[in-house]
């Protein structure tokens, strides 16, 4: 693979080997619940059940789609990637997951800019909200599932553990709510208007730290590309 070709080239290069089943999957959330959110204010839904399907699109289907995508990205080119040094690899794949993680990110920016306009918004978030009821959870689960794909060498396994933490803490939101440690970490808190506004701020705030410290340990590991080769792909 040159890694030095023109710009449009290898960006064409580098989405033909993406494939579509990551764009698709990171933005079918996004774009499906939009839809939803639109028909629900079109058929006279409930302003409280328009809130909370804001709510639940922007916290938690849109970042769980994008992270489950951007896992599903590694050991995509195993045998050019055996040749590559590690610095390559480091920016080969963080160009790939930015090509499927920006344009959701985009395009959930825009779902909150239509929702604020349609009054289908989560209950107590101003206009940071348009930015922090999403951003932080996306961060963290798509920094986390890119760590433990790596990690495990297994976008598969990366996928399942990934949608149980997300499962497990809208199943289990009381519990963790009640432990700090937990709370700090609870992606769904930006939408939930009875948590104390410093508890929300240390939320926003920890969220994004976590993420970022999982991107420096993924490209950490990812300094010995021809571990990917043999990994499961699917």
């Amino acid at each position: 693979m040159d890694v030095n070709r023109p710009t449009w080239d290898r960006l064409r290069l580098e989405l033909r080997i993406i494939g579509i089943a990551a764009p698709v999957t990171a933005l079918a959330a996004t774009l499906g619940g939009a839809i939803l959110v639109i028909v629900m204010r079109a058929t006279g839904a409930a302003a409280e059940h328009l809130d909370l399907a804001a709510g639940a699109v922007l916290a938690g289907f849109a970042p769980l789609g994008t992270a489950v995508a951007a896992s599903s990205i590694v050991g995509r080119d195993p045998g050019a990637e055996l040749v590559m040094t590690s610095t390559v690899y480091r920016r080969v794949l963080f160009l790939r997951v930015g090509l499927v993680v920006v344009p959701a990110a985009l395009v959930t920016l825009v779902d909150a800019v239509v929702f604020r306009a349609l009054d289908a918004w989560p209950e107590g978030q101003g206009t940071g909200g348009y930015v922090l009821v999403w951003a932080p959870p996306m961060l963290w689960l798509v920094a986390l599932a890119m760590l433990i794909a790596i990690g495990l060498r297994s976008p598969g396994a990366a996928t399942g553990l990934i949608g149980g933490i997300w499962l497990a803490q809208d199943l289990m939101k009381r519990a963790v709510l009640d432990h700090p440690v937990l709370r700090a970490q609870y992606l769904f808190l930006g939408v939930d208007a009875k948590v104390p506004a410093h508890e929300w701020t240390v939320n926003r705030i920890a969220l994004p730290a976590v993420g970022v410290a999982a991107v420096i340990a993924a490209g950490l590991l990812l300094g010995r590309p021809e571990r990917f080769v043999g990994s499961e792909t699917a």
